[in-house]
């Protein structure tokens, strides 16, 4: 057993806590920071991979600027030597810079593309191929070009030792002063000698580089949790906390709880909606005493219009014993008058009293029923025979089963007929239905009453079934409203049935209606052991059970 227990706990706690993340799916809160952790995602990822883009351009712009002023730098070294033709102490020039920081390697270009100076010695002499990336540019059409365009004075190329390469060229422009020592043409025959090329070494640019965009990606992460974190605090605060007190509210109304209120600060949407909501509860509690009053007066309406039905029943059914004690009366009195009585006049006078006096009692009787009936049915609870109340309530209205040439059934099978209920209210509840049963049967009928137990529901069952003409699918759903009647105006105030459903939901039953129409119909009343006294207390008669129509 204790096993079990901690199993069922444990079962327990895991639905509770399945409910709760289904909870927390489901909610306005939960959805609306998923959206601002999305929208912030995508919008830092965006930006972030902009400024990495943009800082990663702007630092190649500045190298690329820094290495043409280099090699501007490095010319204006070389100028006087090459003014001179001492190509020995340009040869030294470039070769000193050979184990310069960052340097790949230094060419110099003649104007037939063959490398006249070089950090690599082995390639001097060497022609180059005039189609490759960093010649084709200017050497695309016959003669090359005699300005350089900016886009072809820097390229980027991949070391087979895996790190990139900047290539800058920058040209080595006819002067006139070169021009004076007789080993070159004037500027006005040659614009460019030749050709600088440096090649410069990425791999530290790379990893500056890649530093800073991881730092911008963990700053960006972490702005994303800062505002995501904020933003949270703010949803759980401003708006989790106060739906919720808003779902408590609408749940505790719908329970029927209209003593319970929001309140909520601010001047808000939601701070509004809690008002709203203040002065809806507040308006239905309203409604609700007044739906109350109104409800006390409909029953007693009710019940007024029913003792009307039910005056000329009960004079008929008077009027046969009075008819009868006036008989009696007036054959004793004439016995009386004529004189002495002889033994047998006198035992025939006895036995006209006595057919007097079981007449006085029937009245007796019928009026004691009836009085019994126009008590106001108040709500204090007790033990009802629903078979004495069945009897009871067929006495009251056995006569207008008669007048109308309806015959009964009685099938009282229930074994336990008793249950905690308002004897007054049953009794109530089945002359309305015995009433309507003989209006459905205008031309006579038979009425079934019968009772069952049912031990599944702990309840005990009642039905009420004619023979009339039935009731049209059309309006079944409404023949429990207050004042809904299809009889002619005049004749009934449609409140019988409303008055059956409220009684039935008082004590906490079930109604269930058969009907078709030409074959007649069957109101089935269901009525648990042991109803709660406060729920019968406080529901209205105009408020049902579940009712099905079948």
């Amino acid at each position: 057993m204790p096993a079990t227990f901690r199993c069922n706990s444990k079962v327990m706690k895991s639905d509770s806590g399945s409910t709760a993340v289904r909870y927390i799916y489901k909610s306005l809160a939960f959805k609306l920071f998923c959206l601002l952790l999305l929208v912030g995602a995508v919008v830092f990822v965006s930006l972030t991979a902009l400024i990495v883009r943009a800082n990663r351009q702007h630092i190649m712009e500045e190298i690329i600027l820094s290495a043409h002023r280099t090699n501007e730098l490095l010319l204006l070294s070389m100028r006087q030597s090459m003014l001179l033709n001492r190509r020995e102490e340009v040869a030294q020039t470039i070769g000193a810079l050979r184990s310069g920081p960052g340097i790949e390697g230094i060419r110099i270009y003649g104007q037939e593309g063959n490398i006249v100076f070089s950090t690599n010695v082995h390639e001097v002499g060497q022609k180059v191929d005039l189609t490759a990336e960093q010649c084709i540019v200017c050497h695309i059409g016959e003669k090359p070009l005699e300005y350089i365009p900016a886009t072809a004075g820097s390229r980027v190329i991949a070391s087979p030792k895996g790190y990139r390469v900047l290539g800058v060229v920058n040209p080595i422009r006819n002067e006139p002063a070169c021009a004076a020592s007789n080993c070159h043409p004037s500027p006005s025959e040659r614009k460019i000698l030749g050709m600088l090329d440096s090649q410069l070494n990425l791999a530290e640019v790379d990893r500056n580089i890649f530093t800073s965009r991881k730092e911008m990606i963990f700053y960006s992460i972490g702005a994303i949790l800062v505002i995501e974190f904020f933003a949270g605090f703010f949803i759980a605060r401003m708006v989790h906390r106060r739906v919720i007190k808003l779902a408590e509210g609408s749940r505790a109304v719908k329970s029927g709880n209209l003593d319970f209120s929001i309140h909520l600060e601010g001047n808000d949407d939601i701070a509004d909606l809690a008002h709203s909501f203040n002065s809806i509860v507040a308006s239905l509690k309203r409604a609700e005493a007044e739906n109350a009053e109104l409800s006390q007066k409909m029953v007693h309406v009710a019940k007024m219009a029913s003792m009307g039905k039910l005056a000329a029943t009960v004079a008929h059914e008077i009027n046969n014993p009075l008819g009868g004690i006036l008989t009696y009366t007036r054959l004793i009195s004439r016995q009386m008058n004529l004189g002495p009585m002889t033994e047998d006049q006198r035992k025939g006078a006895l036995g006209h009293l006595e057919a007097a006096i079981r007449e006085i009692k029937r009245c007796g009787n019928i009026v004691n029923n009836l009085l019994h009936f126009s008590r106001s049915s108040e709500s204090d609870m007790e033990n009802v025979d629903l078979h004495n109340v069945i009897e009871r309530s067929l006495a009251i209205i056995n006569h207008h089963f008669q007048m109308n040439n309806v015959t009964t059934v009685i099938n009282l099978g229930a074994g336990d007929p008793g249950f905690i209920g308002n004897a007054n209210q049953i009794e109530q509840m089945l002359i309305a239905l015995f009433m309507n049963a003989v209006e459905a049967m205008p031309r006579g009928g038979a009425l079934t009453v019968a009772t069952w137990d049912v031990p599944e529901r702990d309840a005990v069952s009642v039905s009420v079934a004619d023979t009339g003409r039935g009731i049209p699918p059309e309006i079944r759903s409404n023949i429990f409203e207050p004042f809904f009647t299809t009889k002619e105006k005049g004749h009934s105030i449609g409140l019988g049935l409303s008055i059956v459903y409220g009684i039935v939901l008082r004590h906490g039953g079930k109604i269930d209606l058969k009907s078709e129409p030409g074959k007649g119909t069957t109101f089935t009343m269901t009525f648990p052991r042991r109803a709660k006294p406060e729920k019968l207390q406080k529901e209205s008669v105009l408020e049902g059970p579940v009712i099905s129509h079948l």
